[in-house]
This record gives structure tokens, sequence and C-alpha cells, in this order.
């Protein structure tokens, strides 16, 4: 009996040593994260920032993290979590960051204009070609898909099984310089030439979009936002995107690597709601990974 007190008494002992271990490195952590962001305050200061000296703080942890819980923040910043929440609350009214369950995510703005497909070839080439062969993997034989515009986009064909038959239909001109060797049919959507983003787009474009129901449809994505979803500088092209979610009766995938998150263009494609599958990169932060689950994304780390 004193043998099974002793074992009991041990094993209680140990896994109180773990947690406390745990909880210890959780804050050295925090510690050693805020010397890092904060290496010109001293730490005895933090809990002495003015308001807008704090929030401006909590940015530079966004742009390091992308996302953090409330928590950890009051933590790093040693003030408490009612503090933290009011910071949040102003910054999201300032539209610097939105708001998730117990923390938040960084929001940048697009510039106008800011996209041209030639630039995106040269931005994240390899995190992108590994997201289209992953994307490529999901097509399957007497598939019928829309492919939209971006560098990315066009990719997918590159990679796809050769001897996979299916139709594309795409005004994605980036598309037509992969198709050699491939089984597929390419039937290009018609319209008006556009240089910056090599694609066509118009009244034709839309029009043969409404006489297709696609199985699947792959999307680039601009910008990718909690609140705002899918969004692209060009309103032609969200108009397009649009019509080809409206028409495609299986999944939509949308590719996004690690520098989409966060970001808002000009217009709206579609809700995160809309969204069937993201293949992204990078392991998604845990709270915007959670805003995913609860609308239903099922979310692929090429």
């Amino acid at each position: 009996m004193q043998g099974l007190i002793f074992f009991i008494s041990f094993m209680f002992e140990n896994r109180s040593n773990k947690h406390l271990t745990t909880k210890t490195n959780i804050k050295y952590k925090q510690k050693e994260t805020a010397k890092r962001i904060f290496k010109n305050i001293p730490m005895t200061k933090m809990n002495s920032l003015f308001p807008a000296e704090r929030q401006q703080q909590i940015l530079e942890i966004l742009r390091d993290k992308l996302t953090i819980r409330g928590s950890s923040l009051s933590g790093l910043l040693n003030v408490s979590e009612m503090t933290i929440r009011r910071d949040l609350d102003a910054l999201e009214r300032q539209g610097v960051v939105e708001r998730t369950h117990g923390g938040a995510v960084f929001r940048q703005e697009r510039l106008i204009g800011n996209f041209h497909y030639n630039h995106s070839t040269r931005e994240n080439p390899m995190e992108k070609r590994r997201i289209a062969a992953c994307a490529s993997k999901m097509i399957e034989p007497n598939d019928m898909v829309y492919i939209g515009e971006g560098y990315t986009a066009a990719q997918i064909i590159r990679h796809v099984d050769p001897h996979i038959h299916f139709t594309i239909f795409s005004n994605n001109l980036g598309v037509t310089a992969e198709m050699e060797n491939k089984s597929a049919e390419l039937i290009m959507l018609p319209g008006t030439y556009d240089p910056v983003t090599n694609a066509l787009a118009g009244p034709l474009t839309m029009e043969m979009i409404r006489q297709v129901n696609a199985t699947k449809v792959f999307l680039g994505a601009d910008g990718l936002s909690l609140s705002l979803g899918l969004t692209t500088p060009s309103l032609e092209i969200a108009v397009i995107e649009r019509s080809m979610i409206q028409y495609t009766r299986g999944k939509v995938i949308v590719m996004a690597d690690h520098s989409k998150f966060g970001l808002v263009a000009e217009m709206s494609v579609a809700p995160l709601k809309h969204i069937d599958v993201l293949i992204t990169n990078r392991k998604i932060p845990e709270d915007f990974q959670k805003s995913l689950d609860l609308v239903g994304v099922q979310v692929v780390i090429a």
C-alpha cells in the first residue's frame, strides 16, 4: 500500500514538473520574442507605454508573426488581456488588423495596380511551383476544369500527368506555354487581351463561362484575408473568377503562397466560405487555421 501511495505521489509530482516546465518554456519563448522585437525598449518600461505606442508594438509583432493570440500579447507586453482586447479593437477600427477567435491577424493593404503577371513569375517562384504541383494531383481523368489568371495557376499544367485526358477552360495565356506533350484539351475563353494580367477578359469571356459546368476550378490568390476572403486588383478578373466559381459543380481550389495571407486587393472574388480547398506552402498560423476550419476550408500544405 505504501508503495502504491509512493508511486501515485511520484506520478503527480512528475506531471506537475512537466506542466511547470512547459509553462516555463512558453514564458521563456515569449521573453525571447519580446527581446528580439523590442530590442530598443527595456522590458521594465513595456507596461508604461502609451496606448498608441503599445499598439505600434503590437503591429510590429503581427508583422513578424502574422497572427498571435491575445494571451500571448499580454505576456509579451506585460499588460492585462483586457488592455490587449481594447488595443486590438482600436487597431481593427483602423483597418490594420483582423480579429480572430482570441487574437488577431495582420492585415496588409495592397497598392492599386501593384499586380503584374511578369512580376509574379519572379516572386517566390519555387513556392508557387510546389503549390501548383500539389494542385495538379487533384486533376482526375475526364475532368473539365477552369483555370484562372496568374502564374501559379498556369504552372498546374506543367506538373500534371501528361497521360491524363481532361479538358481545360481558361482565359490565362500562361497556360498555352505549358501544353506541350499533354493529353489534355485546352479551350481558351475568348476576350480582349490584357498584358498586365496576361489574360483574356470581357463580355465574350463571360458568355463562354455561362455555357460550361466545370468539375473543378483552380484559382490563384492576389490577396487572402479572413474578413474579405479572396481578392484581386482587377475588376474584370474578379467578375470572371466569380463566374467560374458559380459555374463549377465541384471543388473550388485556391492556391496562395505565404506572402498572400492578410493581403487585401481592391476587388472581391469570393468569401472564404465559398472556397473548398486552400493549397499553400507553409503551415497556417493557428488562429487563421481555426477561422478556416469554421467555414469548412480544407488546408493542404504543398
